[in-house]
């Protein structure tokens, strides 16, 4: 039975249809449920046999084969910038469609994988005798890499470049950590859809942000004639472009809703995971990693990453504590001219290694984590970001776009040219607001998503520094 609260989110939902251009509404809503209610349902076998005919299906300019929508993806999807969210939902409803066509079943829908309620890989997918099972991945539960952090009450705005955005933090966190701790194919942007999983994962992140707007409590989207919604979605040449104006609505506009429309309040049990990795994104403060080496302010040094934890101290003059405690004194507008802000940490030329580009992990990066026994504030106040498989391809896809490439060409691979990647220090800076300033460390905390996580060398950076623009 659908609660009243339920029943009143979709009727307000419903009421801003007609403010919107058509696009095959349907007479009712279809309901996408969770996984554990759609695999005891009829529809589990047309959609396996869906996706059977797919992948046997090897022409990939037509959408009824499944590498059509994984050379979409690889070619087309935004991340790490606007529409990130929108682009996809249009991508999994046009999915939804070829695969209620190839199935021959008119009531198919693609449910969502709520890892928030069990993050452990559904069993269907780990079975071999399945078209959903895939022998590359590395990790079989994401439950180190979920958090509530875009769920707060604090991110009311929507869209990027707005204080308190929901859609720049849903995305790293938990989007990207459960594409870096199943690995495979899904760490790497470039070829994520080929993994079955892909689908029912992406399911949760747009209900997700079906459940952020109906939440209420100031959470809103620009309106329907904002200029941020005008402009055009592409999925390949076989599938007619959608509008943006759509996902000015919720999902109700699109002829869907699901079964459950509400914000996770609680992370589920860490089970098997380490007290490092499970505590490290649900409150606790991880222990600081013992350092590696010191790289002075504005000094870049080479860094590996491996199996380990590890810190980078980064010793600070007193003129170099004055241009910190600076730029922190600053407002936000006079100090947003350089990309990642007045202080920030760079990696340039950053690379996979072999066994890197397997996934299965991603490292947390920290501020001033407190020393063993140290009191401190909560860990979201320390964290900069992440760096795992996932978002090496993203920045590389990005650079390559930006330089005329072809984009989604071999971006998973650790050949060529390295990644750059920024971390902004300020802000973190101002939250923890440290007594004392005579250095930085910053900490790579590593997370994994196996019982036995593999070891060795995965990532080489070039070239680490703490970088200060020198006008503050």
């Amino acid at each position: 039975m659908i609660s009243r609260r339920r029943f009143l989110q979709s009727s307000v939902s419903l009421a801003l249809v007609p403010l919107l251009p058509r696009v095959a509404l349907s007479a009712t809503l279809s309901i996408r449920p969770s996984w554990e209610v759609f695999r005891l349902s009829p529809s589990f076998v047309s959609f396996t046999t869906a996706v059977k005919t797919m992948k046997a299906y090897i022409n990939t300019a037509d959408p009824n084969s499944w590498a059509y929508w994984v050379n979409v993806h690889g070619q087309l999807c935004p991340h790490g910038k606007a529409y990130f969210l929108a682009w996809h939902r249009g991508f999994l409803y046009n999915f939804e469609n070829q695969l209620r066509l190839v199935s021959g079943d008119p009531t198919l829908v693609l449910p969502y994988w709520n890892y928030y309620d069990n993050p452990a890989l559904p069993y269907e997918f780990l079975d071999p005798t399945s078209p959903l099972y895939r022998g590359d991945r590395k990790g079989t539960n994401v439950g180190s890499g979920l958090t509530l952090d875009a769920f707060s009450d604090t991110l009311t705005a929507f869209q990027r470049g707005k204080p308190n955005a929901f859609e720049p933090v849903v995305e790293p966190r938990p989007h990207n950590n459960v594409h870096n701790l199943i690995g495979g194919a899904m760490s790497s942007i470039a070829i994520s859809p080929r993994d079955p999983i892909f689908w029912v994962h992406h399911a949760n992140i747009d209900r997700l942000w079906v459940a952020w707007l109906a939440a209420g409590d100031g959470r809103s989207q620009p309106p329907i004639n904002n200029s941020y919604w005008s402009g055009s979605f592409q999925y390949g040449s076989a599938i007619a472009s959608m509008r943006r104006t759509w996902t000015a609505s919720t999902s109700t506009y699109l002829g869907y809703q699901y079964d459950n429309q509400t914000l996770p309040t609680s992370l589920p049990p860490s089970g098997y995971l380490t007290r490092t990795t499970s505590s490290s994104l649900a409150g606790a403060i991880p222990v600081r990693p013992a350092s590696v080496q010191s790289a002075p302010l504005g000094v870049a040094r080479p860094l590996v990453l491996d199996e380990r934890s590890v810190s980078v101290d980064v010793p600070l003059t007193a003129q170099d504590t004055d241009r910190v405690r600076s730029a922190m004194l600053k407002t936000d507008s006079a100090t947003a001219a350089q990309e990642g802000g007045p202080v920030r940490v760079v990696l340039d030329d950053v690379r996979l290694t072999g066994l890197g580009e397997k996934g299965g992990y991603f490292y947390n990066v920290y501020v001033n984590l407190p020393g063993p026994g140290g009191a401190g504030n909560p860990a979201q106040a320390y964290l900069l970001g992440s760096v795992g498989a996932f978002e090496i391809g993203v920045a590389r896809m990005k650079a390559s776009m930006a330089g005329g490439s072809m984009p989604g060409m071999d971006m998973h691979a650790a050949h060529g040219s390295g990644a750059r990647l920024v971390f902004p220090v300020t802000d973190a800076l101002r939250r923890i607001w440290p007594t004392r300033l005579d250095r930085l460390v910053i900490s790579f905390v590593r997370v994994d998503g196996s019982r036995q996580p593999t070891r060795g060398q995965t990532i080489r950076i070039g070239a680490f520094s703490v970088e200060a623009d020198p006008s503050i």
